[in-house]
């Protein structure tokens, strides 16, 4: 596996140049996206952007403030950019209210700004699959088939790259699906692709976390796959109920 990467005398950690790259990508297709939603390029990167810079502040303060006794032993450390030194969901939060507060202040749609997100949810979630197949975070159960990788002498299936592939396909579904006029039915294909996707790639991963005898990513997908079918159930069914007295006044 690929722990770190050769830049010509440089070699950098895998995994944060990877983040960086999911960032770049994820947000232009989310630009890219946006524009097919009527939202202008600028608002989408500006919201990205904002939102991802207030949450890493957020997140490093709060790990910063969390062990403060480390930290005052060893100052330095403060300025040490490693993945274990950021709390998730502090920042998370802070980057949920960073893009409100830049919807509200913008006066921009937020079914819109979400729908063109969870597109762009999809291409970073697919770069990041190729990091973690190239770092070894996602193992695969031992296989015998003509892709089968090997990893320390033994063949897996390559489940991080599964993940990566269904993803891309995801996008392409989603994309040739969507409908400007109807930008709640894109963030439910996108659910409900993510959940596929963790469904189905997850069944050939071997170090996955276990919630009750359950792979815990495939209970998250086997959620969300619910949750949006459920969702995109109601929103087809509201659209053919508004359709209905217009038909019957053209049929008049």
């Amino acid at each position: 596996m690929y722990p770190a990467l050769p830049f010509g005398p440089v070699t950098l950690p895998t995994g944060p140049i990877f983040a960086m790259l999911a960032v770049f990508l994820g947000l232009e297709i989310a630009g890219r996206f946006g524009r097919r939603l009527g939202l202008r390029t600028d608002d989408v990167w500006n919201t990205g952007l904002l939102a991802v810079l207030a949450g890493l502040i957020v997140a490093r303060l709060w790990n910063v403030f969390q062990f403060w006794y480390v930290y005052a032993a060893e100052p330095t450390l403060i300025v040490s950019l490693r993945p274990s030194g950021f709390a998730f969901w502090p920042g998370l939060l802070a980057a949920g209210v960073t893009a409100y507060a830049y919807l509200l202040r913008h006066a921009l749609s937020p079914t819109r700004i979400v729908a063109a997100f969870a597109v762009g949810f999809l291409m970073a979630a697919n770069v990041i699959s190729i990091a973690d197949y190239l770092t070894g975070a996602i193992l695969g159960l031992p296989s015998d088939l003509p892709w089968a990788r090997p990893y320390y002498g033994a063949m897996q299936h390559p489940a991080a790259l599964y993940r990566a592939v269904g993803f891309l396909v995801s996008i392409a579904v989603v994309w040739g699906l969507s409908d400007p006029r109807a930008p709640g039915a894109s963030i439910g294909h996108a659910g409900l692709a993510t959940g596929l996707v963790l469904l189905i790639a997850d069944a050939f991963a071997a170090n996955s976390a276990v919630t009750a005898g359950f792979r815990t990513s495939q209970l998250i997908g086997l959620a969300l796959t619910l949750l949006s079918a459920a969702a995109l159930a109601i929103l087809s069914n509201r659209a053919r109920q508004l359709s209905a007295p217009v038909a019957a006044e053209q049929n008049q």
